[in-house]
């Protein structure tokens, strides 16, 4: 669609830099609830409730960001910069996701370290440490 049909639509609006727009701040939204996320879930004491709340917002926002991101990738879309953004708040949200709501059971952590860490100085270390 040209500009020209853009701006006829509503009467000198430019949709494509509404979009433009919409999707920043989109993307700046999404920075300020992972920012808040580390400080209150990850690094805080999270409440059940709060963790409940957290839930729903990170399925909101991921529904919501995938979405803006479909848009976004569009080939006609004006700066395809934004598609890059938007598809790296999407990992972000579902890394979130995972680790609060989804995390590995702890057995498999452990195994995994194990695993991973196969000298004699790691094991002893990480004997100590899944002990606590």
């Amino acid at each position: 669609m040209s500009k020209a049909t853009v701006e006829f639509a509503a009467e000198g609006v430019d949709f494509q830099q509404f979009a433009r727009d919409q999707a920043m701040e989109w993307s700046h939204l999404c920075r300020r609830f992972l920012e808040a996320t580390r400080k209150e879930i990850l690094l805080g004491d999270p409440s059940p409730e709060k963790l409940r709340a957290h839930r729903a917002a990170t399925k909101w926002l991921l529904r919501m960001a995938r979405a803006i991101h479909m848009t976004a990738a569009d080939p006609d879309f004006p700066d395809r910069r934004i598609a890059s953004e938007l598809a790296g708040r999407v990992i972000q949200l579902e890394h979130i996701w995972s680790q609060v709501h989804d995390p590995m059971p702890e057995a498999e952590a452990e195994k995994l370290l194990r695993e991973v860490f196969t000298d004699k100085a790691s094991q002893d270390f990480l004997t100590g440490i899944l002990q606590k």
